[in-house]
């Protein structure tokens, strides 16, 4: 089922990823092999596509931390403000997660909602095992009404 969830602000921490199209294939599992030696003792993983730009692909692997963790030497803090996202629980394999996005933004282009670049993975787990996903793909802001 697809809906329409706030999720609220927060923070993560991990590797960043600027890479290519055709390079991410490389790029992110050698972020996740850093972040899965670095030993930061999180049990759980998010993957975030922050966005793309003049062809590089802005990624994040890394996990929720509390506002005032520390960041480990090697890796970045983001925060990621509170905001609408469509939703969907992802059942089925790692390599189907990017069809289940296009459900996503097929589902937003159908209800005629204006969707961004930013989206979230969370389901992660050491070793990256097979395993539910939930996934997020963030609404765009919705412009200020006067009223009349």
């Amino acid at each position: 089922m697809i809906e329409i969830v706030t999720l609220p602000e927060m923070v993560a921490i991990g590797i960043d990823i600027k890479a290519r199209w055709e390079e991410l294939h490389e790029a992110v599992p050698a972020a996740w092999a850093r972040l899965h030696a670095a030993g930061t003792g999180a049990q759980s993983f998010l993957e975030a596509s922050l966005g793309h730009h003049d062809g590089i692909h802005h990624e994040l692997v890394g996990y929720l931390a509390a506002g005032k963790s520390e960041t480990p030497d090697g890796m970045v803090r983001i925060v990621i403000a509170e905001q609408r996202y469509l939703k969907l629980r992802h059942e089925g394999p790692l390599k189907t997660i990017p069809q289940s996005y296009r459900r996503l933004y097929d589902h937003g282009e159908r209800m005629g909602l204006r969707l961004t670049d930013f989206m979230l993975d969370f389901g992660y787990r050491a070793g990256l095992p097979e395993g539910p996903h939930e996934l997020y793909v963030a609404l765009a802001a919705e412009p200020l009404q006067l009223g009349g």
